[in-house]
């Protein structure tokens, strides 16, 4: 698994605080908030049998994922905030299928979850802006260090409590494990965090930064997957970090 930018991505500076745990986080509970405050379990409880990305910044995503999750044998994933399909690229459905490696999702909606063939009935439906603690397989439930790498697909920008989520997974993340928070442009406005819908692209990759910073994580980078606009389709980040 490789964990320096491909040539074709284009790394964007960022700077973490020289001590986190000393330094106030600089958002407030109210930038945390969506507009919309009714329950998610409402908003979700229908599945969408959609993708949120155009097919190019699929293809991307895909090719990003390929060079960065491991197929070893053994090797456990966590796909966060998923839905019925990961964008996973051929050589992960591979070692999925043949049983080399293990995936693990947590979403909100049962029916999306259960037509995801890579999580082979291997999730927990949660809601984490009410529980940010990262369990929900029995098997795992009261240990730690499980994952060796962790996906969450253009919905971070959901997440109300994102350091207490962050934290608990870097618990469960094995030493030199990874976190790969992948952003883009699109979000359902009235879900989003109001901050996230006051901000532009920039700030809005520096503040998922600063929640890997502020929860623990090491070696933060932000890299360009994808370059948007008109007739190029939607643009593609991520924001991620190492344990250790």
């Amino acid at each position: 698994m490789s964990t320096s930018p491909s040539p074709s991505w284009r790394k964007i500076p960022y700077s973490p605080p020289s001590s986190p745990s000393t330094t106030p986080f600089p958002y407030s509970s109210k930038d945390l908030q969506p507009m919309d405050s009714s329950s998610d379990n409402i908003f979700y409880s229908q599945p969408r049998f959609v993708t949120h990305i155009d097919d190019q910044a699929i293809n991307t995503l895909r090719n990003y994922f390929s060079e960065v999750l491991p197929i070893s044998k053994g090797s456990k994933i966590l796909d966060l905030c998923t839905s019925w399909i990961s964008h996973y690229p051929t050589s992960v459905e591979q070692a999925i299928k043949n049983d080399t490696i293990e995936i693990f999702g947590i979403g909100m909606n049962d029916q999306e979850m259960k037509a995801n063939p890579i999580l082979k009935g291997k999730y927990a439906v949660k809601d984490l802006n009410v529980d940010p603690t990262i369990s929900g397989w029995p098997d795992d439930e009261n240990s730690q260090d499980i994952f060796d790498a962790t996906t969450c697909t253009v919905s971070i920008d959901y997440l109300t409590q994102p350091l207490s989520v962050l934290s608990s997974l870097r618990d469960q993340t094995k030493t030199n494990g990874t976190v790969h928070l992948i952003i883009s442009n699109r979000c359902f406005p009235t879900k989003a965090i109001r901050k996230w819908v006051e901000i532009g692209e920039e700030d809005r990759l520096k503040m998922v930064a600063d929640y890997l910073a502020w929860s623990g994580w090491n070696k933060i980078e932000i890299l360009e997957l994808r370059k948007g606009g008109w007739m190029r389709g939607d643009p593609l980040w991520v924001v991620r970090g190492c344990k250790g």
